[in-house]
């Protein structure tokens, strides 16, 4: 029996529905047009929000552009995608490895993590180096650290032991140089790039409701993205009979 599921997901939209309030038929458009823009553009990859905590106050804010998914199994993606967004878009885990995607590193979020600890310890030594001699090589190991720090994530709330994240098991693209030709640039001052993909990189597609799914199959930029056959096709509602 497979314990990881072979298929990452994608969820997309809590920028514009807001949490656990009620579809209408203007939020179902905002989806379609979110599947359009993805389809056209590629998935969104921006700087992250969180801050991670540890030992002695110290934190760990990873300010590096990333894109998320998923690898909850659909029988539990209603809480999920309530967090996140109704829409999933799914792909196969190979697409987000070949592009330098990982599982993210899940640390203790509180005043014992001695993990955050020592990460904030080493980054604030190589900052001052890099101020002090400003040379290449402390501003490459800075950048290489702050890579690392992109693919951390806190297991739960500060100081908290409800687990909450660390039930996603979650994936991340981490922008880096050295899979740039992956990556669009939108907008480089605001870290906003770019992940595209293709119509066959698409192997899932979650919407919030059956009224959304059929608004997506009628549009027709989204029939042309699919015109040698639509992907499995699921709501948010049925993926609990998964």
């Amino acid at each position: 029996m497979l314990i990881h599921s072979k298929f990452l997901i994608h969820w997309t939209g809590r920028d514009f529905h807001k949490r656990n309030s009620p579809l209408t038929h203007d939020l179902r458009e905002q989806y379609v047009q979110r599947l359009r823009d993805d389809f056209e553009h590629g998935f969104f990859m921006k700087k992250g929000r969180e801050t991670i905590h540890g030992i002695d106050r110290a934190c760990v804010r990873a300010d590096i552009a990333r894109v998320c998914f998923s690898e909850v199994r659909l029988s539990q993606a209603e809480k999920h995608a309530k967090m996140y967004g109704m829409l999933g878009i799914g792909v196969h885990r190979d697409f987000v490895i070949e592009r330098g995607g990982n599982p993210v590193f899940y640390v203790r979020n509180g005043d014992t993590d001695m993990v955050t600890q020592n990460v904030a310890f080493i980054h604030s030594k190589l900052v001052d180096m890099a101020k002090e001699n400003d040379k290449d090589k402390e501003k490459e190991m800075l950048g290489a650290l702050r890579l690392i720090m992109g693919f951390m994530k806190a297991m739960s709330h500060q100081n908290e032991s409800d687990f909450l994240w660390y039930e996603e098991m979650e994936w991340r693209i981490v922008h880096s140089n050295t899979f740039a030709k992956y990556f669009t640039v939108e907008d480089v001052t605001q870290h906003f790039y770019r992940v595209g993909f293709q119509t066959q990189d698409v192997k899932m597609l979650v919407f919030p409701d059956s009224e959304t799914k059929q608004m997506a199959i009628e549009n027709d930029k989204i029939k042309d993205f699919f015109k040698y056959g639509f992907p499995m096709m699921t709501t948010v509602e049925d993926c609990k009979s998964f």
